[in-house]
This record gives C-alpha cells, structure tokens and sequence, in this order.
C-alpha cells in the first residue's frame, strides 16, 4: 500500500508517493498562487506514473503551515477530502519542520513577506524554537548566535544560501503516531500570521 505525500504552504507545490516507508516518486516545484491549478492534476499524474489506484492509498501525510491562507488550505482541503473518503489515516506537519536536517540542529526559514519571516528551530525530533513569525532583522540575529545550526528553507529574501533537505522524506517521516489526526473536521491550519497584525 502507498503514502500519499502532499504539501502546498508556500510557495513549492510538493506531491509524492511512498510505498512500504521509501518515497518512490515525487514532483516539487515553485507554483506560487498557483497551487490550486496543479494539485490535483499533479496527485493524478504521480498516481498513474506509478500504476495506483485511489484505493491503493492507506494514508496522507500532509503540511499545514505556516504559510500563505491559500496554498495552506490547498493541500489541506485535498487531503481532509481524500482520507475521508477513503477512511484512511490522515498525519499532519508543520510546514516549517520539513526543511529540517535529520541529524543537526536547523534554523527552518519561509518568506512570510512585509520584511518578516516564518521561522522554526529543530533538532531531530526535538522543537527548540516554536513555528513563529519573526522580523527579519531578528532572525539574521538568531542565525548570527547560533552559527553552529544549518539553516534551511526559503532564505533567499535574506540573502543566505540554504541547507539542502528533501521534502517529501521530511514529509514520509512525519508518518508517526503523534501526528495521526484522531479528527480530520478538527484538523485546522497553521496560520501565524494572524497572531502578528
């Protein structure tokens, strides 16, 4: 059976499938404000690459930000659907979490636009800052004392060169027992934003 993988926050639309805990396909490319256009269709295509039927698939992992309102509720909304139609297990993550490195300590950078950014701080599976949005003088600063931490992510707004990840990995590995959603009606996004007017 087959993980559907899928992730849309900002501005990368990130589509892939796992089968028995490897990633066996994936597409991710920039689609900003876009998102709503190729979700499905890229969902459809990976699928038939791969020979899978909707019935093949016995669980969703899926980003629920931070990031854009739109892009956040695409993969979202998609995902709810599918897994409620399926009766199948739905697992989310924060959007941030999936530029982490799997063995350092990584500064998780998204471009939160009006001079601020989306950041979060994480080591293995340990938190060491919260998902937060941050002015971008702040996290030069952060980033500046804390110079033993990989950063990643989206940094081109700060001028850094980011660590390489591979999201749909960080996504498969989400797959675990406290981020399986007991109630997909329940299941909100990420938002931040709001939390910084």
């Amino acid at each position: 059976m087959y993980s559907l993988l899928l992730d849309s926050a900002n501005k990368l639309l990130v589509v892939g499938l796992a089968k028995e805990g490897k990633v066996i396909d994936k597409t991710i490319y920039e689609a900003w404000q876009r998102q709503s256009e190729m979700m499905v269709p890229e969902i459809d295509s990976i699928m038939k690459r791969n020979n899978v039927k909707k019935e093949d698939i016995d669980s969703i992992v899926v980003g629920i930000g931070p990031g854009s309102y739109t892009g956040i509720r695409i993969a979202l909304t998609i995902a709810k659907t599918m897994a409620y139609a399926l009766r199948i297990p739905l697992y989310k993550v924060s959007s941030l979490s999936l530029f982490k490195d799997e063995k350092e300590a990584t500064i998780c950078i998204l471009n939160a636009r009006s001079g601020r950014s989306y950041v979060g701080v994480y080591e293995q599976d340990k938190v060491l800052l919260e998902d937060q949005v941050m002015e971008n003088d702040k996290v030069l600063e952060y980033i500046s004392n804390h110079k033993d931490y990989l950063v990643s992510g989206e940094t081109s707004h700060l001028e850094i060169t980011p660590h390489e990840f591979d999201l749909c990995e960080n996504l498969l590995k989400a797959k675990t027992e406290s981020n399986k959603v007991d109630n997909i009606f329940k299941l909100n996004p990420i938002y931040l934003k709001e939390l910084y007017k």
